[in-house]
């Protein structure tokens, strides 16, 4: 993986192209986005959910979300950079659909500096598995890059192989709510032998995008069965208010 990074920092390098509209720029611009790509993405610097993290509009009279009123979250709290519209969208479809894994490495710097201000401290950073199948015909895991990328950043301990996905469940683009919750019941397991790894461990389990929540609930449930105390969950961006994605 890392060297097709690196052929891929050749031929594309991220300091001098904006890896949203891929404008050129210069070694200065942060996360490797130009100026006017900064200006659209909907950095979550406002009002946010109190349980799940999305962004809500100032004049929502709510600390939650609707969906966190209307759905009981097993993990503790949820953090995101960005809600989830089109600019961040191209963004995220070029790094889990064109091959540019090296994209993780700027969407990790922002979710560590966003998390700076948060001032907690977990015991380990575990990335949503994806089932081996989907990750041979990717690649690699976007989830787990960011996952990495992130801990290295923020210094906390990672792990990659705790959790594992033992179902190959249905895209959940075209589900509802209740399919979804359906679709990943039971689809995570920790590996064997490595219960004792996270009992009475405080955990931040890392994805991509946020949308109803089902796939990070199940995943913490699995976590917080074998022995967890808490699981907070941290993505790069969110759906809206309303949205299932």
């Amino acid at each position: 993986m890392k060297i097709k990074e690196n052929i891929f920092e050749v031929i594309f390098p991220s300091n001098i192209y904006c890896i949203c509209c891929g404008s050129v720029i210069d070694k200065s611009r942060p996360y490797a986005l130009c100026d006017s790509c900064v200006e659209k993405f909907h950095w979550a610097t406002g009002k946010t959910c109190k349980k799940c993290g999305k962004i809500l509009e100032e004049t929502y009279k709510n600390d939650y979300c609707h969906d966190c009123m209307d759905t009981k979250h097993v993990f503790r709290k949820g953090y995101t950079c960005s809600r989830y519209g089109l600019y961040e969208r191209a963004v995220m479809m070029d790094y889990k659909y064109n091959d540019r894994s090296y994209i993780g490495r700027k969407l990790a710097e922002i979710m560590a500096d966003r998390m700076k201000k948060e001032e907690i401290i977990w015991h380990m950073v575990i990335p949503v598995p994806v089932h081996p199948s989907r990750e041979k015909k990717r690649g690699y895991n976007q989830s787990e890059l960011l996952a990495k990328y992130f801990a290295k950043k923020a210094d906390i301990p990672f792990d990659g192989s705790i959790l594992i996905r033992n179902k190959n469940t249905e895209p959940m683009k075209a589900l509802d709510l209740a399919e979804r919750r359906s679709n990943v019941k039971n689809a995570f397991c920790i590996k064997k032998g490595r219960e004792k790894d996270i009992i009475d461990k405080e955990i931040l389990l890392v994805d991509d995008i946020f949308t109803t929540g089902s796939t990070l609930d199940s995943c913490s449930l699995e976590l917080i069965r074998k022995g967890a105390s808490a699981v907070d969950v941290l993505t790069f961006a969110a759906g809206g208010n309303l949205s299932l994605g």
